[in-house]
């Protein structure tokens, strides 16, 4: 169960919040994503912006969701113009930049016996905004969360977080822990927050968080599962 003022607080948060980030560990599996595709299209649902960060599913997992596409799409993008470099740790050493009048030119320092970068590698995008309301799924530590931002290392300290865990809760570095000690997968949670929270659920949210519950107990195994786990996927049904 939520602290009634969390559960207010985080309402109101999420009412304010234009821009949402839902973030799943690099090693995502079916369970992580199920759940972050649940709380996107819920989201998405009462009219936010939201991105997702994860591991690309694989083709096996993405035949099993309901909305794997906006896994990694720019739903928002801000002003800010990125220069991209593909495979850069094996031939960039370091960046430097000066201006030529005012003609900003950025130089791309090879790294010692490599050919450097080709034009072939580099390519341009705009930034995604920053988020304000950030949800993360299995991220046990402040540290892995900003090493998942591509563009920005400082997470703004009025950045509202929640983060959904299953067991222990590992370091608390969210303004909201929802945990369930006793659910041995991400999905079951993530119900009962959307159950918390009186968020939208139809039949593809429903779909996603059953199958997550089913991979992250695999299959409802007996030593997986607990009564609340029988009483949730019964509601998804």
């Amino acid at each position: 169960q939520m602290d009634p003022n969390l559960k207010d607080q985080t309402l109101n948060k999420l009412t304010k919040a234009e821009n949402i980030l839902i973030c799943a560990p690099e090693d995502s599996d079916l369970d992580h994503l199920a759940s972050a595709l649940a709380l996107c299209l819920s989201i998405e649902k009462v009219g936010k912006n939201v991105q997702i960060v994860a591991k690309e599913p694989t083709v096996g997992d993405a035949k099993k969701l309901y909305g794997v596409s906006k896994i990694g799409k720019k739903n928002n993008v801000s002003n800010e113009f990125v220069v991209v470099i593909d495979n850069a740790i094996d031939t960039v050493d370091k960046v430097s930049h000066f201006l030529d009048k005012d003609r900003l030119k950025i130089i791309i320092h090879p790294l010692a016996g490599t050919p450097g970068v080709d034009k072939s590698q580099i390519s341009f995008e705009k930034a995604p905004k920053k988020p304000d309301f950030i949800i993360t799924i299995g991220i046990n530590s402040f540290d892995k969360l900003k090493k998942l931002f591509a563009h920005e290392q400082n997470i703004d300290s009025n950045t509202w977080i929640v983060s959904i865990q299953k067991g222990q809760t590992g370091e608390k570095y969210a303004q909201v822990n929802v945990a369930s000690p006793d659910s041995k997968s991400y999905s079951e949670v993530t119900a009962q927050f959307l159950q918390a929270l009186s968020l939208p659920v139809n039949e593809d949210i429903a779909f996603n968080l059953y199958s997550g519950i089913a991979a992250g107990t695999n299959n409802f195994a007996p030593n997986l599962i607990s009564p609340l786990t029988f009483q949730i996927a019964s509601w998804l049904i």
